[in-house]
């Protein structure tokens, strides 16, 4: 069975499908109550008028019901509804006229008109039903011999049982009207979004409903038409869920839900990659996952475009004849050396993988020519001071090495928005002696 929770395309023809299937069980509930009124009024006469009257109220039942599957809409279904119910209350009223409203017959009569009250959907509906059956029972009582008191009895029961009716009417009318405005508010929610929402059946792995971005994502004419299908088709290796099912589970356990980036495939059978998010929930008594699925392609092919930049780029600085190097300073003093040339091996005599322990840093501290530290010192202070790019020269001894070596090393930093270094790119370059 397939919901109606995110389309907004198909509302009428939902719509028209539902009261369909509430008139016809309806039309079923009336058939018991009239058959079993019309077998009842078999007690109290025999004339064949009467009774051809009271068994015509279940035949007309069956004859609704046969018509609710004929192509008329849902707004003729339910006036025909209301003009049964209405010939049925004057057949019943006119009955009991005929037998001046027998006492036992009289409490049956009651039952059936307050049962009808209690069927009728709308207010509207209800007030002419009321009006054309409460008219026609006064007429019907005033010319019978009943007391007044009588009179007034039934009256009386029957205009409680109205307003009682009246009243359960406009909360159930209000209750749809804040039904449908919550469902219209998620509908739009769901329908203006760039993603794809798609409801699974936890079990069946069936797709119970999808919103109308689902039909732009995987090319569809409608997304209806992926309805009532397995989702595992969605994906561009079938077999997705049943290779990665331990860390899905994992997953939903940490967080609540899975998330991914995998390729999907469309009807036509175009490979696109999309962003997967998969939350499993129970409502209504059923479990089930929602699928949120984001079109990344071109996100996709912007990182390949920038990976192979990037590796491009990294060949060119690895080539130089400098040591370049990106030092992050965003969580504190010491830095994290994100970036390193091979080069360094050529000024400290270490490998460009070694740069990053903070041992080998202070290593690295102690190659400087002892003469030239405090300047270096009291130069790279000034520079975290002056945060402006700067120039030191001083000389390095490399591991290994005897000779100290001149060294040029330029710095350039990097602010945040509070003016505040984050990182630092220092270019270092041998210098003739």
């Amino acid at each position: 069975m397939a919901l109606n929770i995110f389309q907004t395309n198909n509302n009428s023809s939902g719509f028209a499908t539902k009261s369909k299937k509430m008139a016809r069980m309806g039309a079923i509930g009336a058939f018991f109550i009239s058959f079993t009124y019309a077998s009842f009024t078999c007690l109290f006469t025999n004339d064949a008028v009467n009774l051809l009257m009271a068994f015509s109220l279940p035949a007309a039942c069956i004859v609704f019901y046969a018509i609710s599957y004929v192509k008329i809409s849902s707004r003729s279904i339910y006036n025909l509804l209301l003009y049964l119910l209405i010939v049925s209350a004057c057949f019943t009223i006119f009955i009991g006229y005929k037998l001046d409203f027998e006492a036992n017959y009289s409490l049956l009569m009651m039952v059936i008109l307050n049962l009808m009250l209690f069927t009728i959907p709308t207010n509207k509906k209800l007030a002419i039903y009321f009006g054309l059956v409460f008219t026609f029972l006064v007429v019907c009582l005033l010319l019978s011999t009943k007391s007044s008191s009588f009179i007034g009895l039934v009256v009386a029961l029957f205009l409680f049982s109205f307003i009682l009716s009246f009243i359960l009417t406009l909360q159930r009318r209000n209750l749809i009207r804040t039904i449908d405005s919550n469902a219209s508010i998620l509908k739009s929610i769901a329908n203006t979004t760039n993603d794809a929402f798609l409801l699974v059946d936890y079990f069946s792995k069936e797709i119970k409903d999808a919103n109308e971005r689902t039909s732009q994502i995987f090319a569809l004419n409608n997304a209806i038409d992926i309805i009532k299908t397995n989702y595992q088709t969605l994906f561009a290796d079938e077999s997705y869920i049943q290779q990665n099912r331990t860390e899905i589970k994992q997953q939903i356990t940490d967080y609540g839900y899975f998330s991914d980036e995998i390729q999907f495939r469309t009807k036509s059978g175009e490979i696109f990659w999309g962003h997967l998010t998969l939350s499993p929930f129970n409502a209504a008594k059923n479990n089930y996952y929602l699928l949120q699925i984001r079109n990344i392609d071109a996100k996709k092919k912007y990182d390949e475009k920038i990976a192979k930049n990037s590796e491009k780029h990294r060949f060119i600085l690895d080539n130089l004849d400098e040591f370049i190097y990106l030092a992050n300073y965003s969580k504190g003093n010491i830095p994290d050396f994100e970036y390193v040339s091979p080069f360094i091996e050529e000024i400290f005599g270490i490998k460009p993988h070694q740069n990053v322990s903070q041992e080998i840093q202070e290593k690295v501290a102690e190659l400087y020519h002892p003469e030239d530290v405090p300047k270096i010192k009291k130069e790279k202070d000034q520079f975290f001071n002056d945060k402006k790019a700067a120039v030191f020269n001083y000389r390095v001894r490399p591991l290994g090495k005897d000779k100290y070596i001149w060294i040029q090393e330029k710095v350039f930093p990097r602010l945040d928005e509070n003016g505040n270094i984050i990182e630092i790119l220092g270019i270092l370059r041998k210098k003739e002696d």
